[in-house]
């Protein structure tokens, strides 16, 4: 049955050439072959394929110096070349060419003499990954599928456009990025794009594994399994985690942490597509794509000796990094709004000083952070079951006294901060003291004397109303310097948006 999409083999032996061409052919590709590099080279600027093959060592070209140029080709031009996936093979079984081959790009590598099944395997997951390539166009109008990933930044639109690119059709994807930062909802969506996209979904199985939770003893007779007797109390045989998994997607969290051991096992799954339970010496075949988690440095890692290369590399195929809160801050309106809606039926909405010290924070916590605080805040300002009054405003709205304190504490520390580095070291050369011979202390007094000035010219004045005048002045009077407010926030350490939360609260206070 003919599928219309074109593969390119390369190789200087024309019996392999001509095998090769067979046994695609009968699986109903369009087959177009090389004899050297520098032929596909010259194919490839004139024809469009949808697959390299490539020998690894051929004479003139070797099989690594066409990725490279391929590679090369698009980085440098408008060229589809980069595109295209590359499948390399080699009659040498050695794990550094398979590590520098996966390195450079390349999909996947094959060693000869080739397994007629297993190449069909690797050709289908290889086309089926970059097809949806073309596929770009219609998932923009249509919208991603999002899972649970909240957001509509640049960040997030990047993450959902991987995630929904690479869901189709994959072996392995090492999910990357700070704690807290969706990589178990990343994890999920790819299975339900994935699930979406099989002939039967519901006999799909997701196994998720987080193996930090696992101690280090248990972690193999976890994952693999055991037989009867292979250990004291181990009474009958028990199947492991990969074995439910089989036909599906087992989700390895903080892969970091997986024991040196056992890594050892999981290239096997990886190389082989076979395990062995612990205790037994049957190997049994195993059908699983892996994704993997994990928020530490993996090359770190390696070069302390406690992760393994060779399995970095074959987890390392598919690298989607999840993005720190602080990095798509644009996000947090909509995130909170929903874990307002998720925690609570009576508060609407966040006051504009809270959005204000929410929207200043860090969170090294990441969403799951944010999500904890929101949640708080609506227990907080909701009131309880014992009877207390909500703090809800008359919007109801969260407040600031529903925030956590370790939030307003460094919100205030922030404004110290600044407060004393915007006023106390920028005062003007006219003043009668001269800048270094600044006392803080004595203009803290003068400040404290006009406020108790104009508390007794004016009525009661309140010291929020009192800063938000300090506040306002300098920065007007920092805009009118320095003609702009962008350059004005920078001047005083300001965000754009705090600046102008600045002059908001003045101007509503009015």
């Amino acid at each position: 049955m003919k599928n219309n999409q074109r593969i390119l083999i390369v190789d200087d032996e024309k019996s392999i050439l001509e095998s090769l061409s067979i046994l695609l052919e009968m699986d109903g590709y369009e087959v177009v072959t090389a004899q050297s590099a520098n032929a596909a080279v010259k194919l490839l600027k004139t024809q469009v394929f949808n697959l390299i093959i490539s020998d690894v060592r051929m004479p003139e070209m070797s099989g690594m110096d066409l990725i490279k140029l391929i590679k090369r080709e698009y980085k440098e031009s408008a060229s589809s070349y980069g595109k295209i996936p590359v499948i390399l093979m080699t009659a040498y079984s050695d794990v550094k060419i398979g590590i520098e081959a996966i390195k450079l790009g390349a999909f996947d590598y094959l060693t000869k003499p080739l397994d007629n099944e297993e190449f069909r395997i690797v050709i289908k997951n290889a086309l089926d990954y970059f097809s949806v390539l073309d596929e770009l166009s219609d998932l923009k109008k249509t919208g991603f599928l999002r899972g649970g990933i909240i957001g509509s930044s640049k960040a997030i639109n990047s993450v959902l456009n991987d995630l929904n690119r690479v869901s189709k059709g994959f072996t392995t994807i090492l999910l990357t990025g700070e704690s807290g930062t969706g990589k178990e909802l990343a994890a999920r969506l790819i299975y339900e794009i994935y699930s979406k996209n099989s002939y039967d979904s519901k006999k799909i199985p997701f196994v998720p594994v987080n193996i930090a939770a696992i101690p280090d003893n248990l972690v193999e007779s976890e994952l693999f399994g055991y037989t009867k007797g292979t250990f004291t109390g181990a009474e009958i045989d028990k199947a492991g985690l990969i074995k439910y998994t089989d036909g599906g997607i087992l989700f390895l969290d903080e892969i970091g942490d997986l024991p040196m051991h056992v890594q050892v096992k999981l290239l096997r799954i990886l190389q082989e597509k076979t395990y062995r339970k612990l205790g037994s010496n049957k190997e049994e075949p195993l059908n699983v794509k892996i994704i993997a988690a994990t928020n530490k440095d993996l090359p770190a890692l390696i070069s302390e000796g406690k992760f393994r290369e060779d399995l970095y590399y074959r987890l390392n195929k598919i690298n989607i990094t999840m993005p720190p809160l602080r990095e798509h801050k644009e996000d947090l309106p909509e995130l909170i709004a929903y874990f307002i809606k998720k925690y609570s039926k009576s508060i609407v909405s966040v006051s504009q000083e809270v959005l204000a010290i929410l929207t200043e924070y860090d969170y090294p916590g990441n969403i799951r952070e944010l999500e904890n605080i929101i949640e708080r805040a609506c227990i907080y300002c909701g009131g309880s079951d014992a009877g207390e009054e909500p703090l809800l405003n008359k919007d109801k709205e969260i407040v600031l006294d529903c925030l956590p304190d370790y939030i307003l504490e460094k919100n205030k520390h922030d404004r110290k901060e600044n407060f004393s580095s915007t006023v106390f070291k920028n005062i003007p050369d006219t003043d009668t003291r001269k800048a270094d011979d600044i006392d803080i202390n004595n203009y803290m007094a003068d400040i404290a004397g006009i406020f108790e000035k104009l508390n007794k010219k004016y009525g009661k004045i309140t010291l929020s109303d009192f800063i938000k005048e300090i506040e306002k002045y300098i920065v007007t009077d920092r805009i009118k310097k320095e003609n702009s407010k962008l350059e004005a926030a920078k001047t005083l350490g300001l965000s754009l948006r705090s600046l102008r939360y600045i002059l908001s609260k003045c101007d509503n206070g009015r």
